[in-house]
């Protein structure tokens, strides 16, 4: 079982003890200590609404999935992490 734990020390944001993006600029902007993240709501989206719920329909099914929706939202978590991405908010 993994045990995250994100502090904030002075204005820095630390991820396990450690500030986020050590010694990382932005062109010439200081990324250390920065939390980016997405607001992802979509990841545990559900459409009950029978007037749109097919607007979202998977293209190899023709139905939409909201359970098949969570599960590929986790599983592409950790593309998003290798690209920098440290936090969603949902």
């Amino acid at each position: 079982m993994r045990n995250t734990s994100v502090s904030i020390v002075g204005d820095a944001f630390h991820i396990n003890n450690q500030p986020t993006y050590p010694g990382r600029y932005y062109q010439q902007y200081k990324i250390e200590g920065l939390l980016l993240n997405s607001r992802m709501v979509q990841g545990i989206f559900d459409d009950r609404n029978p007037e749109t719920v097919s607007r979202w329909a998977y293209p190899d099914t023709g139905r939409w999935d909201p359970e098949r929706n969570t599960k590929e939202f986790i599983a592409a978590m950790p593309q998003w992490r290798a690209h920098g991405l440290l936090a969603f908010t949902i």
